[in-house]
């Protein structure tokens, strides 16, 4: 990982020409590279395959080119005009000894191929070419000093064939009784036959013999356009097999060597490549030079389609950095981007709008926060005053053995200090228990004791924590729409249990019930905010756990106001006592 770290560039126009390169052009050069190679070795054997063919027929040809000499010589050697012109040569005029010798009326099967020489010479001096000159008596001598003549007799060996610049066959001719009559010389230009042949072959070889010791038969040169150390490499393949082939890198052709088993040589050809593959080269430099220039094109192209990603981004980069500086001031010119680009610079512009409209609600409530907390600062101390003044008129009051008037002083202290208590917001039941009975007590002045409250609470839950002031709003909704005229006595169920890990908390009154306490609610135009308190405080506090139900009573005669809340149990270090109005504010 670290590797590809460090070779794949951090930039996105140098990794988009990176993945362009890699995964494109080295790709496309590859793919042609091997197709190239693929086509070039299907031509190569495929020409080795024509040249191995061709090899089997001017090989076929050439050895039948011999026989034909050889069988020439046994032709002229039972011949009878050949005997006569050469035995006789006095009786026949010099003119037409030529005539006889070289005489058309030759069967066709002794017609001589192409490129070759016969030279015939009598006992007496006379020399005789196939181009029907005879040659004078220094010539004669010179002739038969040939080293090829030389241990030649009919007793013995009557003819050789001796390979250099020509093939040349020498012999002695014999009549029945085996006394010669004269000499035999047949040369054959192999090589202008070779390169007569390959003209009109299809495929343009050259070829040459060589020895049982693997040398050139006609010259060295012969061999200059092949790697010999190859060739004699191959001769040593040969043994029983119809031809060898190798390719020879050095000079770009396909060499392929057969062996001649009748002389003990070996023939061996050279077919150049480049004479049929150098149209492939042609088309391998073209394409090559083409896909460069495509290659050219598609990198500029690359980086044109970079430059249009990574410029707008380089600028969007640029004024999110100094959008801070210039308090979320920034914009980005929509004019410079198209595209996907545009939509970007738009949604940034947006974007810096939206913030900046953000920025300005947040300093907007910031500022009524600040406004807000210095109107708390200066309402801190109306409570005070107003606790103990409470405080005066309870002891006022029982100066006077006005009872129920200090209750209530003491009452509505115990609400007021709570509700004022801005730093806590759950409290034991037991204390909001507490609080709604002193705020029950207040009510019952109010209706001459006319409110008869119970509680029915589950043991063990005293401790569990709840909203404070969160059942008297209910109280209070009940008092002033489930009995709208007190002309019995009014009942108020207040139960507290547990489902589970939840706590419920239902209020349940006796009065005229829900359908026509809404009825009589929509004929007062106030608007009541007791209920939507509740609800507000208990989403603020659980969110979705906290609920507030309101249903009719089984018997329809009343209503049922149900909080539920998850069971949260918290139980003090110790137990505390009451706390009187005074304990709290006294001394002030």
């Amino acid at each position: 990982m670290r590797i590809l770290k460090l070779i794949i560039p951090d930039k996105f126009k140098y990794r988009l020409f990176a993945a362009v390169v890699a995964f494109i052009l080295v790709p496309v050069f590859l793919i042609q590279f091997y197709n190239y190679q693929l086509i070039q070795r299907s031509i190569s054997q495929e020409f080795s395959e024509k040249a191995a063919k061709q090899m089997g027929v001017v090989k076929t040809t050439f050895i039948s080119e011999v026989q034909k000499l050889f069988l020439y010589y046994i032709y002229l050697e039972k011949d009878p005009g050949t005997y006569w012109a050469l035995t006789e040569p006095t009786a026949v005029k010099e003119s037409l000894r030529a005539s006889m010798l070289w005489s058309s009326n030759r069967p066709p099967s002794q017609d001589l191929p192409p490129f070759v020489n016969v030279t015939l010479a009598d006992r007496l001096g006379h020399i005789y070419e196939s181009n029907d000159q005879i040659l004078a008596n220094p010539d004669y001598e010179l002739f038969l000093q040939n080293p090829g003549f030389e241990g030649l007799s009919p007793s013995e060996d009557s003819y050789r064939w001796v390979a250099g610049d020509t093939l040349s066959l020498f012999a002695v001719l014999t009549d029945n009784a085996d006394q010669q009559f004269g000499y035999l010389r047949i040369d054959f230009a192999y090589s202008s036959w070779f390169s007569d042949i390959a003209d009109d072959l299809l495929l343009l070889q050259n070829y040459v013999l060589l020895n049982a010791d693997k040398q050139p038969l006609n010259s060295s040169e012969s061999l200059r356009f092949m790697n010999v150390n190859l060739v004699r490499a191959m001769i040593d393949d040969i043994d029983s097999k119809p031809f060898v082939q190798r390719t020879d890198e050095r000079h770009s052709a396909i060499l392929t060597a057969s062996s001649i088993y009748n002389f003990n040589w070996y023939i061996v050809s050279s077919l150049p490549l480049n004479t049929y593959l150098g149209n492939m080269k042609e088309i391998q430099y073209k394409n090559i030079t083409t896909l460069l220039l495509l290659s050219l094109i598609c990198i500029a192209i690359t980086f044109l389609i970079s430059n249009a990603v990574s410029r707008p981004l380089a600028l969007l980069q640029r004024n999110m950095a100094g959008s801070a500086s210039k308090e979320l001031q920034t914009r980005v010119p929509e004019r410079l981007f198209r595209g996907e680009m545009l939509e970007l610079a738009q949604t940034y512009n947006q974007m810096m709008e939206d913030i900046q409209g953000l920025v300005h609600k947040l300093k907007l409530e910031e500022r009524q926060k600040e406004a807000l907390h210095y109107q708390m600062l200066m309402v801190q101390m109306n409570p005070h005053f107003l606790l103990n003044t409470l405080n005066t008129i309870k002891w006022n009051a029982l100066d006077k053995n006005d009872n129920d008037t200090a209750e209530i002083c003491i009452a509505l202290g115990k609400l007021l200090e709570t509700s004022l208590n801005s730093d806590v917001e759950l409290i034991y039941l037991k204390q909001e228990l507490e609080l709604l009975q002193a705020y029950i007590y207040i009510q019952n002045f109010r209706f001459d004791g006319l409110v008869e409250v119970h509680f029915h609470i589950q043991e063990g839950i005293e401790h569990a924590l709840i909203p404070k002031l969160i059942s008297q709003p209910l109280v209070e909704n009940a008092l002033k729409h489930a009995f709208p005229v007190l002309n019995g006595e009014a009942q108020i169920i207040v139960r507290g249990f547990t489902e589970h890990q939840t706590l419920i908390l239902e209020i349940e009154d006796n009065g005229i019930g829900l359908k026509q306490a809404e009825q009589t609610a929509r004929k007062d135009n106030r608007k009541g905010i007791g209920l939507d308190n509740v609800r507000h405080r208990l989403q603020l506090l659980f969110r979705k756990e906290g609920q507030l139900w309101l249903s009719n009573t089984d018997s329809g005669s009343g209503t049922i106001a149900r909080i539920s809340i998850p069971l949260l149990v918290s139980n003090p270090y110790q137990s505390e006592g009451d706390k009187h109005v005074e304990d709290s504010f006294s001394g002030g």
